[in-house]
């Protein structure tokens, strides 16, 4: 079930959670690409990707991610496509 996955996509929504027992931040978000796909799901927690998840917020994004085995899409790297 971890097999990773891969999307690009603009943010269109997100959401900051409760940091991690560390104090590391942890966002929920929203993408869309421009077949009008979407993704939805949660920074992993203590994943460096928090930290520069909200730079150029307009620009397209470059997500790999992955399932839980609840169905549950977990976020492991945002990188901003410029």
């Amino acid at each position: 079930m971890s097999r990773k996955h891969y999307f690009i996509g603009k943010l269109d929504y997100y959401a900051r959670l409760s940091a991690s027992s560390y104090g590391n931040p942890r966002y929920f978000a929203h993408f869309t690409n421009e077949r009008g796909e979407e993704l939805e799901g949660k920074t992993a927690s203590n994943a460096a990707c928090a930290y520069g998840f909200l730079n150029d917020i307009t620009q397209l994004r470059s997500i790999t991610y992955h399932y839980t085995r609840k169905g549950n899409v977990i976020i492991d790297y945002v990188q901003v496509l410029r």
